[in-house]
């Protein structure tokens, strides 16, 4: 991987590929952009075409489509499709990216990969070596992935992250969906960094005095240790993190600990919450709470 504008190569064609839960209007948005283009919703014929429109979507595109100058300059479409160069056709690029719609890995996990979010796409393509791209892009010969900065650092500049085939490298062994643990680590960064930017959007939104006073580089460093903390204490339910940072932002981050806190005093009349597991204790509290 190396950093790149986007550019163009002769002899190749343009496709976008979409994330459709990231776009849910993306069929009737591409239908009616008034241009040729191709589209191949690549759920089509499978178990999941009853929804293919919230799977990914392969875009062919003409050299003169307006699409390609909207993707380069809207940052919410960077957010949501990545850039894919290749000589091959809509046809065999979309079923090479098919083999990807589900994946496994050592533990014998079986899930839909979400490997349209251009975020998700980063991370995971970063985790191998530039030796595995040959195998892993297939009849892609670039593929182009925005990374835009975290929503609680937006004046940083969109990371662009050129992928291509190291030519006579080895081909990766075993299937390309099946997942190592460098892959799954990657995954899982990925969901961390989705998880705090919901958390933060949240938060600004209902609690805009907690970050307000902060610098960018702060705010992203009081959500990671916020993270920690409920982590620590053993909360793993996202709704219990979420609980977990609302109590920060009306009690102070030491609220678990601090001996007059709130929550202290709630422990201290709801003596069965002492023997609840974590997460179950957090939300015990935020059930009393909005009762009154």
């Amino acid at each position: 991987m190396r950093a790149s504008q986007p550019g163009s190569r002769s002899m190749s064609r343009n496709f976008l590929l979409v994330d459709g839960v990231l776009r849910q209007d993306a069929l009737q948005w591409l239908y009616g952009v008034g241009e040729p283009i191709e589209v191949i919703p690549l759920y089509s014929g499978t178990r999941w075409d009853g929804v293919k429109e919230l799977g990914p979507i392969l875009v062919g595109l003409d050299s003169h489509s307006s699409l390609l100058g909207e993707w380069r300059s809207s940052p919410s479409l960077q957010r949501q499709a990545s850039r894919i160069q290749s000589s091959s056709s809509l046809n065999d690029v979309a079923n090479h990216l098919s083999q990807f719609i589900t994946i496994t890995d050592n533990l014998g996990s079986y899930s839909l990969f979400r490997f349209a979010d251009p975020l998700v796409t980063s991370y995971w393509l970063n985790s191998y070596p530039q030796s595995a791209y040959q195998t892993l892009l297939g009849p892609i010969i670039e593929w182009l992935v925005p990374l835009p900065p975290p929503n609680w650092a937006p004046s940083h500049a969109v990371e662009w992250q050129s992928y291509r085939s190291q030519p006579n490298s080895s081909r990766l062994e075993g299937k390309l969906n099946h997942l190592i643990d460098d892959q799954v680590q990657a995954l899982e960064q990925a969901y961390r960094r989705s998880f705090k930017e919901r958390l933060y959007g949240w938060l600004i939104e209902d609690y805009p005095q907690t970050l307000s006073g902060l610098g960018e580089q702060e705010r992203g460093q009081w959500l990671e240790q916020r993270l920690l903390d409920a982590e620590a204490w053993g909360l793993v339910n996202e709704r219990s993190i979420a609980i977990w940072l609302e109590c920060c932002a009306c009690w102070g981050a030491d609220f678990a600990t601090r001996p007059n806190s709130p929550f202290q005093a709630w422990l201290a009349r709801t003596p069965d919450a002492q023997t609840l597991p974590p997460d179950r204790r957090i939300q015990a509290l935020d059930e009393d709470c909005l009762a009154g």
